[in-house]
């Protein structure tokens, strides 16, 4: 699914997002949608409405005015679909009736005809302190930069926070927090509260429009957040 879905005219545009925005917010936990998630796309509205209204403002913009909002515009639109397709567009809590509403197309569940991704991600994690860790992904045939599967377009994670020596869970699902990442280095802000506790994760290979393809969980991954 491209962006083709969304309206071409500014105006048309603004209220699609706001309605997107809304409706997210309205629904995030019926749909599972984890809060990280929720508060990064709603940081993208937030910043993208005031240059949108500054650009509208005929008697007062500039030449810099509208290219920012131009600018922007593209940036934002790219987040809405990496958001649309990781948590809205394969999420069977989501009913078509709501995709409609959301004027989002409706998924396509035809059999995929590409092949399972076989990788799994070499992760290594690192403390950075403050409550922050850091992550660098890579594929198997890297030695040592990060990078990303070539048929993937998204790190899918689950989480967990532990105390020491508490035994982090065997099944996937039971791994009570998620999140995707586009970049094969990256940083979860955990926060001070957890200092000293241990992050507990799986991670694998994904492509949100092929998801049928994705790739094998790594082992648990542990590493005490500093």
């Amino acid at each position: 699914m491209r962006q083709g879905y969304m309206p071409k005219k500014d105006d048309e545009f603004f209220n699609f997002q706001g309605n997107l925005n809304n409706t997210v917010v309205a629904n995030a936990v019926a749909w599972g949608i984890p809060a990280g998630a929720v508060t990064a796309f709603t940081a993208s509205r937030t910043a993208y409405e005031p240059v949108y209204h500054k650009s509208q403002d005929k008697g007062h913009r500039t030449q810099q005015d509208v290219s920012k909002h131009r600018q922007l515009r593209k940036v934002y639109q790219k987040e809405i679909e990496v958001f649309v397709n990781a948590w809205l567009r394969y999420n069977a809590a989501v009913t078509d009736d709501e995709m409609d509403g959301m004027k989002i197309p409706r998924r396509d569940f035809e059999p995929s005809p590409h092949p399972p991704i076989d990788d799994i991600p070499l992760v290594g994690p690192r403390a950075q302190g403050g409550g922050d860790l850091e992550f660098r992904v890579r594929v198997t045939e890297d030695s040592n930069k990060p990078s990303m599967h070539p048929a993937a377009n998204l790190i899918e994670f689950r989480f967990t926070i532990l105390e020491p020596g508490d035994i982090p869970p065997t099944d996937e699902n039971d791994y009570p927090k998620k999140e995707v990442s586009s970049r094969a280095k990256f940083t979860l802000a955990l926060g001070l509260k957890n200092t000293g506790k241990k992050f507990w994760g799986i991670f694998r290979w994904v492509n949100v429009r092929k998801p049928r393809t994705a790739g094998h969980w790594t082992e648990p991954i542990s590493v005490v957040i500093a």
